[in-house]
């Protein structure tokens, strides 16, 4: 029993979103090493622009709203969060679709093109 997930909530939902990203990735073709390595740089390029435009809007509120800054600076700092929060499980799930899924396939392409 872990103390911080007693009843395994979290692993199960952990667990269901690898579960949908893995048949995306599937279903997209993602199906070699450089593709899913691709796939995290994307990611992180996507998320990092967005938070970019999310920033700068808010900034731009900010000098517009100068009485609203205090609830814009709290704004931002919740989607900062919630953005590499996201980009970091994101990053986990397709590093684990790596280890269990391609890397199993290399091993086994390996094994059986040395014979």
């Amino acid at each position: 029993m872990k103390l911080n997930d007693p009843f395994g909530r979290l692993e199960k939902k952990n667990q269901a979103a690898y579960a949908m990203m893995r048949e995306a990735m599937q279903k997209g073709g993602i199906n070699t090493l450089q593709k899913a390595q691709d796939v995290i740089v994307r990611s992180k390029n996507r998320t990092l622009k967005f938070l970019a435009v999310v920033l700068a809007v808010l900034l731009l509120a900010g000098v517009m709203f100068p009485q609203f800054v205090p609830a814009i600076v709290c704004l931002g700092l919740i989607i900062v969060v919630w953005g590499v929060k996201s980009m970091i499980n994101g990053r986990g799930h397709v590093q684990r679709y790596i280890d269990e899924e391609l890397q199993g396939k290399t091993e086994e392409q390996g094994a059986d093109g040395g014979d």
